[in-house]
């Protein structure tokens, strides 16, 4: 297996790592993406990047997926990522009709819509869905709700008659929405097996790199303190046992970017895939919270403050560590 960047990956992690820096100030983390700087990334191509050639991409591929979701987990960036493009767009992308296609994929590529990823206890007869979704991330923003049940999918726009969504908060400051369906109209998605496993898969392994590369921008900034933070005389980067916390960290940092580099590697048709991206989410997931809840404490209480990246940082983590389930629920999946 081929561990080294190819050109193209290198210049795709570039062009989103200067797009980010750009963009990006003190109050990084404080909120989603501005909606110009998301139509900005479509414009700039990168979404079609992301999915495949049949819904007008170039590509597709995990380790693309992995790559942006590492640059985007650096900046802190909430954006709907994952679930718009890598799962929703994605299964409409592979699986829908021309004409659900041609209707919905041209304005998510450009930036100018967002697709919701809905999961939840559904029942749909003869064309029409009933059942709730809870906790759907930017369901209140979105132009339509791709909603999936075990291995079936369908569409629901968001002016769909008999669709109630109530706003809720999460806790790194984005959108969600608890969803209701009363008799919706709902437009199939013909699946294949294993189908909607993958995409979702692959949203999955966007989490993953997002807390990796939040993990790496707060043990960034927590060396730096150590080094700058002086006590009794002493930067407290000298004390033995601050030395011994930020040495945990790196190699608790390095682990985690092993285990999404074996995950994100592998091909979507590869049998392991699914399987190493809930082993690579059971470790990062617990791993990128006790990174972040240490750099909180080597901080003191100014950590916890709105002030810092580093409690922003631990609060976009502990969200990204329960979507799709917890590690626990991660390891429970795999020793079953």
């Amino acid at each position: 297996m081929n561990f080294e960047a190819s050109e193209e990956q290198v210049l795709l992690r570039d062009m989103v790592g200067r797009f980010l820096a750009d963009r990006t100030d003190a109050a990084i983390g404080q909120g989603p993406m501005l909606r110009e700087d998301w139509r900005a990334l479509g414009e700039l191509g990168l979404f079609a990047f992301l999915l495949p050639e049949r819904g007008g991409g170039m590509g597709g591929r995990p380790q693309d997926a992995m790559i942006v979701g590492e640059e985007l987990g650096r900046a802190l960036a909430i954006t709907p990522l994952a679930e718009s493009v890598l799962a929703a767009a994605d299964l409409v992308a592979r699986h829908g009709s021309a004409a659900q296609v041609e209707r919905w994929l041209p304005a998510v590529l450009s930036g100018h819509a967002v697709l919701a990823l809905a999961t939840g206890d559904v029942t749909v007869r003869d064309g029409r869905i009933d059942g709730r979704c809870d906790h759907v991330r930017w369901a209140v923003h979105a132009a339509a709700l791709v909603v999936v049940h075990d291995d079936t999918a369908w569409l629901v726009p968001a002016d769909a008659l008999g669709l109630d969504i109530a706003p809720i908060r999460l806790i790194d400051g984005s959108l969600a929405g608890n969803v209701l369906f009363d008799g919706c109209e709902a437009e199939p998605i013909a699946l294949p097996p294993g189908a909607a496993a993958a995409s979702l898969a692959t949203a999955q392994l966007a989490y993953v790199a997002e807390m990796v590369g939040a993990m790496a921008l707060l043990y960034e900034q927590t060396v730096d303190y150590a080094r700058q933070r002086r006590q009794f005389g002493a930067a407290i980067g000298t004390f033995q046992v601050v030395q011994h916390k930020l040495a945990r960290m790196f190699v608790a940092l390095e682990q985690c970017r092993s285990l999404l580099l074996k995950a994100g590697l592998a091909d979507r048709d590869d049998p392991g895939f699914e399987r190493g991206i809930v082993a690579a989410k059971a470790y990062v997931a617990a791993a990128a919270q006790h990174l972040a809840e240490e750099a909180v404490q080597l901080h003191g209480g100014m950590g916890v403050t709105d002030e810092l990246a580093i409690g922003r940082g631990l609060r976009r983590v502990m969200l990204l560590a329960r979507l799709f389930g917890s590690a626990d629920a991660a390891r429970a999946r795999l020793a079953a």
